[in-house]
């Protein structure tokens, strides 16, 4: 079930849960930042209820995560 969980400076723990619904989901980038976003389609809460997720970060540090992940991805090994 996709969901997102963040943990603001203060402390508070806050959950988007967007159970077995349908979603989209979104990823626009240009030189400096990536920005994904995760949208509940079938959600008819009013705007300021409905679920999301949005996620906006450094680009090179998406790229240094995702190449990071690639070459864990290449290690593991195949048992038979």
């Amino acid at each position: 079930m996709p969901h997102a969980i963040i943990r603001g400076k203060n402390g508070q723990r806050h959950e988007v849960d967007f159970e077995d619904d349908p979603i989209r989901v979104e990823v626009h980038a240009n030189e400096r930042v990536i920005e994904i976003s995760i949208d509940a389609l079938d959600d008819h809460a009013s705007s300021d209820k409905r679920r999301f997720a949005l996620l906006n970060l450094p680009r090179h540090l998406f790229s240094e995560a995702m190449g990071e992940a690639a070459r864990r991805s290449g290690k593991e090994k195949v048992v038979k």
